[in-house]
Parts: C-alpha cells; structure tokens; sequence
C-alpha cells in the first residue's frame, strides 16, 4: 500500500506540471499539515482546519490498526478500543489527491494516586494540579480506603506534574509525599512523577549528509520512520541504522517547501526533523531564508506607551489625580517605533520581528482600582478596548501606522500586533448595541464571575467593567473576526499576538484561521498567530494547530527556567526536565515563544539580584513596585541574564525579548515592570549585557543548527546543563554552567 501511494503521488504530480515548466499546487492545504494527536477513545479531526475550501473525501486509509475511521463529510473520527501504535500515517484522498498526515498515539497510563492524611479525615478531599489545569472539579474526589488513606485513579502521560491537595476546602501540601517545587507565588506545589520508557528503549533520528536528489539520515533504535513532503507523503529507505529519502523532483518548482521527518519503534515515537527546501535545494545558508520562515524568528516586545515618545503632540495623561504616575500615560507612541527602526536599533541587536501591544482607542478616564496604594489606571497599555478597529489618538494615526509597518518592512522586520479579543470596555459600542453578546457577570449562585481563571475560564470577565463576550454565539465571533482582519488587510500587520486565548472558544479561533490564511494566500506571505494561555501542557497545546494557531507562548518552560536561572539552588536538571516535556508536546520544531520576561511578570533581573523572592505573594509583587525603588543590586545579575537568553536563543522555538531585558531593566510587579525603555546614560554592565545579547542574536541568525537542526541533551547535572544541536554537518554543543554563571557555544 505504501508504494502504491507514492506511486499514485508521483503520477499525479507529474500531472500537474504544464508545457513551461512551471507547476501548479495540487494540495488544497495551506501550510504543513500539523499532526493529529489521538485523543482517549475517539478523537474528531476537523477537515475545515486543514483543507482551505470544502472537499469531496474519496477515501480515508490509516496504517494502524487499531485505529477505526469513519468519515460524516465534515470530520473525520479516529476511533480505538486497543493500544495505538507511537505514531502512524492517515492518508485522506481528497479529490483524487492523497493528503498526508501524521497521527500521534496516545501513552496514557492509569495512576493509583494516593494519599495517607496521617490520622486527619476529610469529607471532603480533591487535588488540582497541571493534570486537570488546576480546576478542583476537573477530577472525581478523592475516595477513602480505609482510615486515613485516600486514592484517585489518574489517567496521565509520563512526566512529571506538579499538584496541590484541597481538603474540605482549604488547601494543604500532600503529608505522603516529600517533593515540591516552588510554585512562584510565595509557596509550593507538590510533584507527582508518571514513569515512561527508559532512555536507552527511546529511538532518535538526526541529520546525516544530503545531495542534490536526497537526504539521508542517522538513527538509534528506530524501527522505521514517516516521512513527507509538504503534505505529501515520501519513500523512505532503511541501510542499517540510516534512511534514505528521496527529494521529490517536482520540488524544483516550488520556492520553498519542506521535508518533515518523524521516527518510532515499537515503545515511543521519536523526535522530528525539519528540512526548508529552496527550489528543490536543501538551505544551508541562512540569508536564503526570509520573512515567511517563522522558525528563524527572533522577537522583541514592547508597550506601545512605553518604548519612545517620538510626537510630543499627542501626549494626553488622563486628567485625574485617582491615576498614580506609574498608572499613567507616559508618550510613547507609533512614531517612536518607526524613530528607532530608523536609528537602527532592533537591526543592530539582530531582532527581525517586532511584536507591539494593543494600539486600539482605549478609555480617556480612570477605570480599575489598586489598594495600598490606592491608584486607578489609565488605559496606557491598550487591553482596555472601547473600538476594535480605530488607533489610539494618544498613540498615533492610521498614517502613523502605515509608516511605521513601511518602514520596518523596508528594514527587514516583521510586525505582530497584540490584539484583544476576549473582551472589550463597557463603553465599546458592541457591548452598549448588544448586551447579549457577553456572558453573565454573575454564575447562577449568585457569585460575581470575575477572574475565574480556571473554574470559568470561557465566560469569566477580568473586571467588573471588562464585559467577556461570549463567542460561542457565532454572530459574535464573526463581528470580532472581520475587526482583527481589519488590522491585517488595513493595515499589513505581518501576524497577530493574542491576548487570553484559553479565555476564547475554539470555534473563534477556527473562524478567524480560515479567514486569516485567505488573506495570507492573497498577499503571498504566512502571517503568523501566536496566543498567550497559562496552563497545562496539553490546554496549551489544545490551541495549536491547523486551523487554530500556529503557536504560544511556553510559560511552562519560562515558569522552570525562571527560577534556574535566577537563583543558586534551583537545580539545572529542573530545567532540562521541562525541555523535555515542552519537546514531547509541541514537537521538536515547534513555533513557540521562548520569553525572558513580560508584561504581566516581576522583571527577571529582581528575582536575579534577590531584590524579590519567589515566597512572595503574587500581590505582595506589586505592591513592592509602588513603594520602593527597585534597582540592580547584584551585578551577577547581568550574567544570569546573559546565560538565560544563551538558553532561549539555542533551544527551539522562537526566542522573545521583553524590552528593557537587553541591557537588564529592573521592576516588580505591574506596573513597576512597565517602566519607559532607556537608550541613553547606560551603565557599563548594561551596555556590556546588550552587546552579548546581540552577539547571541547574530549567533542564531548566521547557524542553521540553531534554527532547524537536532536536538540532544548530552548531560544534565545539578548545577551543569549539556545540549546540542545538529544540522548535518554543523554541530554546535552549549553548555549552561551555574557553578560560576558562564556558558560555552561551540
């Protein structure tokens, strides 16, 4: 079968090409086909989420057998009662085309947690932890044994899950169990650690040599491989412990197009590899590369507010003396962005995406409120809309803005806007026309629905004056859709970032997709999303995809890192152990953003110099900004700093810099870690700190392993961290050392 289909392929790709050599696209697939996770039982795939218009499926062909399909003509219903093999393929035909996909098996195993409460009963006994995304009714209770022992049956992926026990509603640290971590807010969670394979039954594949018509590479306990081109299934050879792939000569006729490589046996799947073809031509130069190929991104923040005040004459505090300065407006505006692209800054530091906050018109009076000290805010970071598609005045015009994105595209960069989509301010016109397209602000308890995060999270509103809209309704959805597509088609925003996406309903996400890759077929480049959701490793993931988005943020690998990086104690195997984890989710070649700090986040550089402390309450982190001035107080911060970025810019996924990080800005919590951004009168340790971030930067841009190649931890200690990555036949090997805060890339 698997011959057949290659053959069938290969005709109908010769088929495709006419007398002048030029050839047209026979897949009805934008972009790369993301793999299918399988999911319990039965697992829906969408077809809208892949194929760009509707298509008549002739028949679906899976090479696993223990998986049933069964097809209603909008999805396709993968169903198992048995054990599913690591990987397989699913080749749907669609219109006489065969369109390929991977499936990922599911490695679910059913845990016996238990509990031994050491002589107190509860009656009423929960846990919440990453494995139900913190919600305490996300599993049964816990079910007593006998006396003082409680058990739960858990149905979880290998890895380790970090947990809290709830018992007759207070919650308390598990007495049975001696691991915890911290968890960043002023206490810990306890850890729970699912067994997988060992490492020595794991298969690994990794890049070898490659000629003009194939590519071969190396493997380690690995049975067999999938491999694909596009969305097209490709013959792969096994010699030994190599394979043999042969580069489609129809290739040639593409400007760019990729090999995608996945490895099994018949424990675990392997990692995957990634191949960018130029005309057919494997690249290994790196300025063969260009804008629409997201995985050589490097990405800087900034608050619109907070960056440059580049036109004075839109300055506009809010006048009212309830708005604390640090509340306040500052100036900094569209036309400072554009000033700096032009001075050359982001150019200089290596960064060729920009991703900017909201821009959209916000309140002009106080709203929110903060005690000790008692403060309102202004709508200085733009999450406050009152219009979804008009600019702030205070932060420019629409012409201001079609200059800035001129000139930063005529400089090489792309730029993402942040976009809000969740909610709006309760003086927007579509919540004053419609106040049916939001979700109630009370739960039918009669409790106010704010800020429930997990419990609520598709109709929680974040403030009383913050109306969530309820885009389940599909009128909703579209309204909000067609204003974001404003920005892309108005505007040209090159992607978007956006805000409280686990907050959002996926048929909003799949409604904006859709629309959003007709726009990118239309002006012939990938405009790119990325979401921002705190949460589980698979909440997260819940969100990516074809037909979803393209990526978010990894707070999950930030969250570990965070304290490796920042303190003596935390051990480097906290950090290889959630790159790990991150890696077996999102796949070896993922678009993830990688972030040193953020908007909502005390600055790195506090927790460094032991200014903050991770015991701290979450609150407490921004009451300390408000009551005192926080500066760098250790200089062995700067190098922490240094040796955090070396991480974030060698491991995959896209690397994100939160202004001010490049030269170690200091800051609790919001809005103390929003502070204006500073060119001038640098100290010596700050100038030194940008200079190697930059040379960080270029060291990205100019290495292909750091982009696309293998991935491999090497060695991993308490206080020594070993990686490298590989790219045929350039190897870089990085070395993350706390023993003295230096590192090696070599």
């Amino acid at each position: 079968m698997k011959n057949i289909i290659v053959i069938l392929f290969i005709l109908l790709l010769a088929m495709s090409c006419n007398q002048s050599g030029t050839k047209r696209s026979d897949s009805k697939i934008f972009g790369l086909a993301s793999p299918i996770q399988l999911v319990g039982d039965t697992t829906e795939v969408f077809l809208s989420d892949y194929f760009m218009d509707e298509v008549s499926v002739d028949s679906i062909i899976s090479d696993d057998e223990a998986l049933e399909v069964s097809n209603d003509g909008d999805n396709i219903f993968l169903i198992t009662d048995g054990e599913t093999q690591p990987v397989s393929n699913l080749t749907v035909y669609a219109e006489g085309i065969p369109h390929a996909f991977l499936v990922k098996g599911t490695d679910l195993q059913e845990i016996d947690f238990q509990v031994n409460t050491q002589g107190i009963f509860y009656s009423n006994f929960r846990v919440k932890g990453e494995f139900n995304n913190w919600d305490i009714n996300g599993s049964n209770p816990l079910r007593n044994c006998g006396n003082d022992s409680y058990y739960l049956f858990l149905n979880l992926k290998p890895g380790k899950y970090q947990y809290k026990l709830v018992a007759d509603g207070q919650e308390i640290d598990d007495p049975s169990n001696p691991v915890k971590v911290s968890n960043g807010m002023g206490g810990f969670n306890n850890v729970l650690e699912v067994k997988g394979p060992s490492k020595d039954e794991l298969p690994s594949i990794s890049t070898d040599s490659f000629t003009k018509t194939e590519i071969i590479i190396s493997s380690i306990k690995t049975e067999g491989v999938y491999a694909y081109w596009n969305n097209f299934r490709i013959e792969a050879k096994k010699e030994g412990n190599k394979f043999k792939l042969l580069i489609p000569p129809f290739a040639k006729y593409e400007a760019r197009s990729h090999i995608r490589v996945f490895g099994y046996n018949d424990v675990a799947a392997s990692n995957d590899l990634l191949f960018p073809l130029a005309k057919g031509k494997v690249i290994t130069d790196p300025s063969k590369l260009n804008s629409n190929d997201w995985h050589s991104s490097v990405m800087y923040f900034m608050m619109v507010d907070r960056f440059v005040n580049g036109d004075k004459s839109n300055d506009e505090p809010v006048n009212d003396p309830a708005i604390l300065p640090k509340a306040q407006y500052y100036g900094g505006d569209i036309a400072g962005i554009t000033q700096k692209i032009k001075d050359g800054y982001f150019q200089e530091l290596g960064i060729n995406t920009i991703w900017i906050s909201p821009i959209t018109q916000n309140p002009t009076d106080a709203w929110g409120q903060f005690n000790d000290p008692d403060t309102k805010f202004s709508g200085y970071h733009g999450y406050w809309p009152i219009t979804s598609t008009k600019v702030d005045y205070r932060l420019g015009s629409p012409e201001d803005v079609k200059e800035m994105l001129r000139v930063a595209h005529n400089n090489g960069l792309s730029v993402l806007l942040d976009y809000v989509a969740n909610h709006v301010h309760e003086q927007h016109s579509v919540y004053q026309k419609h106040r049916d397209w939001v979700t109630p602000l009370y739960l039918p308890d009669g409790t106010m629905n704010t800020e429930k995060w997990d419990e609520h999270r598709l109709t929680t509103w974040f403030d009383t004056f913050l109306p969530t809209l309820d885009l389940r309704k599909q009128e909703v959805t579209d309204f909000i859709v067609d204003s974001a597509l404003h920005w892309i088609t108005e505007y040209d925003f090159d992607g978007f970032r956006h805000d409280a996406t686990k907050h959002i309903p996926n048929n909003f996400w799949r409604t904006l997709n859709k629309k959003v890759k007709k726009v990118s077929q239309e002006k012939g480049k990938y405009i790119y999303q990325i979401g921002e959701t705190y949460g589980t490793h698979d909440l997260i993931n819940s969100y990516i995809g074809s037909g979803l988005l393209d990526a978010q943020f990894d707070f999950n690998m930030y969250d570990n890192a965070l304290p490796v990086f920042a303190t003596e104690d935390e051990p480097m195997t906290r950090l290889g152990e959630a790159l790990e984890a991150s890696l077996s989710t999102y796949g070896y070649h993922h678009l993830m953003g990688n972030i040193t700090g953020n908007q909502d986040k005390p600055r790195f550089m506090s927790y460094a110099d032991g200014t903050l402390d991770f015991n701290t309450p979450w609150m407490e982190y921004k009451r300390v900004g408000w009551k005192q001035t926080i500066e760098v107080q250790d200089s062995l911060a700067y190098q922490r700093m240094a040796m955090f970025n070396a991480f974030n810019m060698t491991i995959p996924g896209i690397p994100i810099i939160y202004y001010g990080d490049e030269i170690g800005m200091a800051g609790a919590g919001d809005p103390d870690n929003r502070r204006m951004m500073r060119f001038e009168n640098l100290k010596k340790q700050e100038v030194k700190l940008q200079k190697e971030i930059a040379g960080l930067i270029q060291l990205r841009n100019e290495n292909l392993a750091l982009v696309y190649g293998d991935f491999k931890i090497i060695k991993n200690t308490d206080k020594k961290f070993t990686y490298s990555r590989k790219y045929f036949d350039n190897e870089v090997t990085i070395t993350l050392n706390k023993e003295d805060w230096t590192y090696s890339i070599n």
